[in-house]
């Protein structure tokens, strides 16, 4: 199966982004125990539409991790509202997009995790992220996060006005925007 394991991280990731939306659209419970049974019932749901082949198992396991990690620690809590999961712009999807219309619209970008060597690979995409981002949502553009669920003391905000990115723990967002 060539190709296949060398694209297993995108499926978890392309799985992970469904599950987010699912419990987005459900709404998610505050309790841990009912987070946990939702999280897994609305994995079930996305697995079932969109079956995997290669390391079913292992695969469903990342995915709901990731998830559960992303809504845990990186979730815009209300008012924010999802936009959508998966949302294509030009040759740009971006994984997650959120608005809040007195704030903006910030784009994130969930990573398993991400090397030494695969950060020139993320900031080139980033970058066309925020070039799409003004395009599409003009000055309610805030950025990008980058959220790394294996690290997330890792990740970053690459605002749309600067260059450089921002540890997100410490972006000017404000805490509802950063990593918990």
């Amino acid at each position: 199966m060539p190709g296949i394991r060398s694209d297993h991280h995108l499926i978890i990731g392309n799985r992970a982004h469904r599950i987010v939306g699912e419990v987005l659209h459900e709404g998610p419970p505050d309790g841990r125990a009912d987070f946990a049974l939702h999280l897994t019932r609305c994995a079930r749901t996305v697995f079932n539409d969109h079956p995997v082949t290669y390391r079913p198992r292992e695969t469903f396991v990342d995915a709901v991790t990731a998830a559960g990690v992303y809504l845990r620690r990186f979730r815009p809590p209300a008012p924010w509202s999802l936009i959508g999961t998966e949302v294509q712009h030009g040759d740009c999807r971006f994984d997650m997009a959120f608005e809040r219309p007195e704030v903006g619209v910030v784009i994130d970008e969930l990573k398993l995790g991400v090397s030494r060597a695969g950060e020139t690979q993320v900031a080139e995409q980033v970058h066309r992220y925020l070039e799409a981002g003004k395009d599409r949502w003009g000055e309610t553009f805030l950025g990008v996060r980058l959220c790394t669920v294996h690290a997330p003391a890792e990740s970053r905000f690459y605002r749309a006005d600067r260059k450089r990115a921002i540890a997100l723990s410490s972006s000017d967002l404000g805490p509802e925007l950063a990593v918990r």
